[in-house]
C-alpha cells in the first residue's frame, strides 16, 4: 500500500497523479484518476493506496500497459 507518510515524498505521489491526469484517455482512466484526486483532496497526506491502485495509477502515468487502453 502506497502511503505518503511512509513511502517517499508525497511531491513523488502527486507528481504520478499529475503525469497519469495528462495521460488519461479513456473514461476509466479519466475516472480513476479524478476519484483519487477527490481522495488526495478529502485526506491530504493520509491518503492511501492499495497496491492495484498504485500500479494502475504508474500504468496510466506510463502512458500504458494497462488493460483499459485501445490497442
Amino acid at each position: 500500500m502506497m502511503d505518503l507518510n511512509h513511502d517517499g515524498p508525497a511531491g513523488n505521489w502527486l507528481a504520478l497523479l499529475a503525469a497519469a491526469e495528462a495521460n488519461a484517455e479513456t473514461e476509466f482512466e479519466i475516472e480513476f484518476c479524478a476519484s483519487l484526486r477527490e481522495k488526495l483532496d478529502a485526506y491530504g497526506d493520509r491518503a492511501r493506496l492499495t497496491p492495484a491502485q498504485e500500479y494502475k495509477l504508474r500504468c496510466i502515468a506510463e502512458a500504458g500497459g494497462f488493460w483499459e487502453r485501445s490497442a
